[in-house]
């Protein structure tokens, strides 16, 4: 089967997406318990810890959250701990089962074929506004320097550095773009869980290299003020992390997605 999304109709179809979303976890229902310790600050700095630890790669998919531990380690109530798994859920970085509580979310292979068709579409604008961009304000002395930093990471092969560091990669090229609006939408689709499958998938070692690599490529484009090359060099970056998660699912529902790597028919090209 052949997919054939223009970029505007992904497009509309990530920002309709966003905004139910959005929606959906403002109609969340309350927890009655502990209003006072289940205040909005103690939810969100909760949110955001655990957040940052999957972000980093300090949890991983499939690990469960326990709450106890949680709960002793932050020291917040119960309900708070509660609220905050939820958000995590609504952000989809998290999934709420029952009996088992929370767990990082895992993502199956028709999940990554979807959600990476979309980053295309989202990163790949970003990187060809970058170029657009690259020579105004600061930005070129700006994004030297993260693409240096990321240079110095063949030698340490340190793989919770590495992951900060492709999130600054990217979020540079994101902010250089000057759109604010295409910034939200990347943050919401740039998921955590993709990086640490990757790593469970090929290990830490490959995924420095080729991302280094990858990452020179993308900025020697945006560098050189070449739009379409930088957008090029995204797509291939985002796919190569795609194929190597892909290839290497197991469960047997996704089996179908295996006897073929992801092609250009997959991003309807």
């Amino acid at each position: 089967m052949s997919y054939t999304f223009s970029l505007d109709y992904i497009l509309s179809v990530v920002i309709v997406n966003f905004a139910s979303k959005i929606n959906m976890k403002s109609t969340l229902p309350p927890d009655t318990a502990d209003p006072v310790l289940r205040s909005g600050d103690t939810v969100e700095r909760v949110a955001n810890h655990l957040k940052e630890q999957i972000l980093e790669g300090s949890l991983v998919p499939g690990q469960r959250l326990v709450s106890r531990d949680l709960m002793e380690h932050l020291g917040v109530s119960r309900g708070s701990l509660r609220e905050a798994f939820r958000r995590l859920a609504g952000e989809r970085l998290v999934e709420l089962i029952p009996n088992r509580g929370a767990i990082v979310r895992r993502l199956s292979a028709a999940e990554v074929v979807s959600l990476f068709q979309i980053r295309e579409a989202l990163e790949g604008q970003a990187a060809r506004l970058a170029a657009d961009h690259i020579n105004e304000a600061d930005n070129r002395r700006v994004f030297q320097a993260i693409v240096k930093e990321g240079e110095a990471l063949r030698r340490s092969m340190n793989m919770q550095a590495f992951m900060i560091h492709n999130r600054a990669f990217h979020q540079a090229i994101v902010k250089i773009s000057g759109n604010t609006e295409l910034a939200l939408l990347i943050d919401r689709y740039q998921l955590a869980v993709f990086m640490a499958q990757l790593k469970q998938a090929i290990g830490a070692e490959a995924i420095i290299l080729n991302s280094i690599d990858q990452h020179m490529a993308i900025a020697q484009a945006i560098l050189a003020g070449d739009a379409n090359g930088a957008y090029d060099a995204m797509k291939k970056h985002l796919w190569h992390s795609a194929n190597s998660m892909l290839q290497r699912k197991e469960a047997a529902t996704d089996r179908h997605f295996l006897r073929q790597p992801v092609t250009r028919k997959h991003v309807g090209q």
